[in-house]
């Protein structure tokens, strides 16, 4: 399902390891009308990075393999500075925070949390 107006939608990228998190957050987002692409690893999101635009990355942390959300926020702040950075984890640490705040990351989020699909 894309957005009504998929020209002018803000152009989300959603990385993380857990399809549930992909699955659940992307419906919740395309129901508000964001264009949505989802990478499940580094590799992933940084060729996607490369390759698109984006308005806004949401990232989990702690991901396997090489890399991590720092990565990916370092990667995307570098091509596009004005967008909107969210990470995501489960395992909140002040270091992680800190370094959050000097990547420039506009909000660390702490897992689990719900998302809603109701209207405000």
């Amino acid at each position: 399902m894309e957005p009504r107006n998929s020209a002018s939608a803000p152009r989300v990228l959603l990385v993380d390891d857990t399809e549930e998190i992909l699955t659940s957050l992307s419906a919740v987002l395309r129901s508000r009308n964001f264009h949505v692409s989802t990478a499940t690893d580094v590799s992933s999101a940084l060729h996607l990075i490369d390759t698109q635009q984006f308005d806004v990355l949401i990232s989990d942390l702690h991901m396997p393999g090489a890399g991590d959300g720092f990565t990916v926020v370092s990667a995307l702040r570098h091509k596009n500075p004005q967008a909107v950075t969210l990470l995501l984890t489960g395992y909140p640490q002040l270091d992680e925070a800190l370094d959050a705040i000097l990547l420039q990351a506009d909000e660390v989020l702490v897992n689990p949390w719900i998302p809603t699909t109701s209207s405000p």
